[in-house]
């Protein structure tokens, strides 16, 4: 062995266990660390519970803390007129029932209007009433003027057919007259002949004394009155042919009875023609009746326009705002003042698309308002059919190509079950919502839904 081998140190003997004595267990609860890891499980079985329910709950609701209060805020504006504002019947805040006045318009050029448009209509009614008085006339006179020319025109007629008939009778009378008288007249020239040839040949056998006296006188006597018979019947041959103008005079009285026919014709024609005087006159009511109208309507568009001077409550609810004051000019359709039905508020909130799955109308909802330290109670009424980025006023344009993602919002409305706290409930305040999520109630949605757009419905023009 070398010197140097002879002063090196021993090798080292590794550390053998040493055997550590037995602590009780008040000793082990003073380490430290033990004493974290006991309080840490302690802790845990204690949050646990909790922890389950709380991540139970973020499971089977939809929350989300973009909702706000919202109601129908109802700008109210006079209709179809303008002028300036002389009232105020209302301040803010106020409570109004429906159909209170709540302002008014200057009425006095409004009423200056009605009051000349109902002079117009009295005017017009009193044109309409001459009108319809001289129709009622020439109704009544017409058809008795034309009545009264009818039975001229047949009575004349009559007339002229009598006369016609009567100068036809007479006619052949007088020429069957004159015939008979001619006949007569040739019959006692015949006689007259005969007799006067046994006149003469009597006489001269008298004169022969070859005949009687008597017989002398006999034939006389026959001749004489044969002479006698001949004047007789020429003297009605006279007649008969003097009757002839007779025939003429009564010839005449039918032709003056024609005239007169033709006469009463053209009168009638003339009556008949006055019927268009009752047209033109029926024409003439007519159109005083559309004159009347027409000032009648007139007048009810100034009356409503005077009645529109007073803004009333269209329904009832609380004035928020008065945007003009005493004697501003309000044109036709500016507001004047807003007020809301608290009946509508209700909340809706912009739920994440992610969101909507076990979303139904009639689930139930927790409302923590900021303002209040309970929460509310409502149900879902509707879910929009769009989410809110389709009525932007600035839609969004990716035909460029650049797209970002953004989860989308979709509005669903929630009805407020209404309790103490109902009336302090305001527009505008903020609400984080908890939808629970189930099937629904599709019946109490749809009965819900009906009675808030029929409170949307019950809004009165605010000048009635």
């Amino acid at each position: 062995m070398s010197e140097h081998d002879a002063a090196a140190p021993p090798e080292p003997r590794p550390p053998q266990p040493a055997e550590r004595p037995h602590r009780p267990l008040w000793r082990l609860w003073s380490n430290r660390w033990l004493r974290l890891g006991a309080v840490g499980a302690l802790v845990l079985l204690a949050v646990a519970p909790v922890a389950v329910s709380w991540i139970d709950y973020r499971f089977t609701h939809s929350i989300t803390d973009d909702a706000f209060v919202q109601t129908h805020v109802v700008n109210v504006a006079p209709q179809e007129v303008s002028g300036h504002l002389v009232r105020y019947l209302v301040q803010e805040h106020d409570v109004v029932a429906a159909g209170q006045l709540l302002a008014e318009i200057d009425p006095v050029p409004y009423r200056e209007q009605v009051a000349l448009l109902r002079a117009k209509l009295v005017v017009a009614e009193a044109q309409l009433a001459a009108a319809q008085s001289s129709l009622e006339v020439l109704q009544a006179q017409v058809p008795q003027e034309i009545e009264v020319a009818q039975k001229a025109l047949a009575a004349a007629r009559a007339e002229q057919a009598r006369d016609e008939k009567t100068v036809q009778f007479n006619t052949e009378d007088v020429e069957k007259g004159i015939h008979e008288a001619q006949s007569d007249l040739e019959a006692a020239r015949a006689r007259l002949v005969l007799a006067e040839e046994d006149h003469k040949r009597y006489s001269f056998l008298l004169t022969k004394e070859a005949a009687t006296q008597r017989q002398s006188q006999e034939a006389t006597r026959t001749y004489r009155l044969t002479q006698a018979e001949v004047a007789a019947a020429e003297a009605r041959v006279g007649r008969a042919l003097a009757a002839r103008k007779k025939v003429d005079a009564v010839r005449q009285a039918a032709v003056a009875a024609g005239h007169q026919a033709q006469k009463s014709e053209q009168a009638l024609g003339l009556a008949q023609t006055r019927r268009l005087e009752v047209t033109q006159a029926e024409r003439q009511v007519e159109v005083k009746k559309q004159q009347v109208g027409e000032a009648r309507r007139a007048l009810d568009v100034a009356n409503t326009s005077l009645r529109y001077t007073r803004i009333v409550a269209p329904f009832p609810g609380v004035v928020v705002h008065l945007y003009r004051h005493l004697g501003d000019h309000v044109p036709a359709g500016t507001p004047v003042l807003s007020l809301y039905n608290p009946e509508l508020t209700y909340v809706t909130a912009n739920l994440e698309e992610t969101k909507l799955e076990g979303v139904a109308p009639g689930n139930r909802v927790r409302l923590d308002v900021d303002a209040f330290d309970k929460p509310f109670r409502g149900r879902v009424v509707w879910i929009n059919k769009a989410t809110g980025a389709n009525f932007a006023l600035v839609p969004r344009n990716i035909s460029s190509g650049e797209f970002t993602k953004v989860v989308q919002r979709v509005p669903v409305r929630i009805l407020v079950e209404k309790d103490e706290r109902w009336p302090y409930l305001r527009a505008g305040l903020s609400v984080t919502v908890a939808i629970e999520h189930g099937s629904g109630d599709p019946e109490w949605a749809k009965q819900a839904a009906d009675a808030m757009r029929a409170l949307e419905a019950a809004v009165k023009p605010s000048g009635d």
